[in-house]
């Protein structure tokens, strides 16, 4: 057989559709996918239907889960096996802390990103209801899931240490303060020699930071990132803010990485303290000093940088809705108008 041939089979042959990493339609046969029930007709079943009315709702879900099993999962391996078979950072460190929570987040991005937009963070839903639109009737059922998710998230890292959560605490209690606690594995506070009002704007600082990168990076007016994109550069991100800015407070940057944990925590016998430590950290540091850095650093990116007129910062002065000038006049003396106002 002459090369040529040769090579005209194996091409014949190949099924680029058919390769494991390759995306492929419910609907298409290949020789690594099977369509199934896709090429049956019929209607779609209860699970189905209640996905299609809630689907950005379980994807905040999910990925919220993602950052609390990355994050919260990181720091039990290190800090519950610091000296593990006498060699100190033998299962981490510092450094591989920073990745996992960066990490944990661009996988979220990546599962939610192209069915609820990803914001994994009531700062961030808030933030975009605020400056980019975002449906004020869909913050609430954002910012549930989300604590939702971390709340989930949390229980399967407990429930993956448990053994060694018990060994750390030295039996079935569960401490939320002293040197056996184990809370802080899934809940962040402030360093015992900051102030409040010093941990507070550690926090809004980082928060403020976070949101004005979103903003930055899904500007399609400026640098905005290729598609597909956004988890990668949600990566970085996180590191830099981890690397820089995360040691005062634990970098919650999130109300419902902090909170969904606590609620966790509640239910397995750490006790209502679980939410009163430090002053109500969990209120005013991941809740009110978080959401309000976000929104200061959101106003921050809009004022010096955005110029969509979606955000409040660029509401044009007078004039009606174009939708409305569509109604009241035919399209080309509308094209004139708005040329003219132009």
């Amino acid at each position: 057989m002459s090369p040529t041939s040769a090579a005209q089979r194996r091409s014949s042959n190949t099924d680029p559709a058919g390769a494991p990493a390759v995306p492929v339609s419910d609907s298409l046969p290949t020789s690594q996918h099977n369509p199934r029930w896709a090429l049956y007709d019929g209607r779609p079943n209860a699970w189905t239907r209640f996905r299609a009315r809630n689907k950005d709702l379980l994807a905040e879900f999910l990925g919220t889960a993602f950052i609390l099993i990355f994050g919260a999962g990181v720091e039990c391996q290190v800090n519950l096996h610091y000296n593990l078979f006498s060699h100190p950072q033998s299962a981490g460190d510092f450094n591989s802390q920073r990745l996992s929570w960066a990490i944990g987040v661009a996988l979220g991005v990546w599962i939610s990103g192209g069915v609820s937009g990803a914001h994994l963070n009531p700062t961030v839903t808030l933030s975009l209801w605020a400056f980019r639109g975002f449906p004020l009737r869909k913050v609430l059922p954002y910012i549930t899931a989300q604590i939702l998710g971390a709340a989930a998230g949390a229980g399967l890292v407990y429930s993956n240490y448990f053994g060694s959560i018990a060994l750390k605490e030295g039996g079935a209690q569960r401490t939320v303060e002293g040197v056996r606690s184990t809370a802080g594995l899934f809940v962040t506070s402030p360093q015992p020699w900051l102030g409040n009002g010093q941990a507070a704007w550690s926090e809004a600082l980082a928060s403020g930071v976070l949101v004005c990168a979103v903003l930055a990076l899904s500007d399609k007016g400026n640098l905005s990132v290729p598609k597909g994109c956004m988890p990668f550069a949600m990566f970085l991100t996180l590191v830099g803010i981890g690397a820089s800015l995360g040691l005062n407070t634990g970098y919650a940057l999130n109300f419902a990485r902090d909170f969904g944990p606590r609620i966790f925590l509640f239910l397995v016998g750490y006790g209502s303290k679980i939410f009163t430590t430090h002053s109500y950290w969990a209120f005013w540091g991941p809740g009110l000093a978080s959401i309000g850095g976000g929104l200061l650093g959101g106003l921050v990116y809009d004022v010096c940088v955005y110029t969509g007129e979606d955000s409040f910062v660029n509401r044009v002065e007078g004039g009606r809705r174009k939708n409305q000038i569509r109604r009241d006049l035919g399209e080309s003396e509308e094209q004139a108008l708005l040329e003219e106002e132009a």
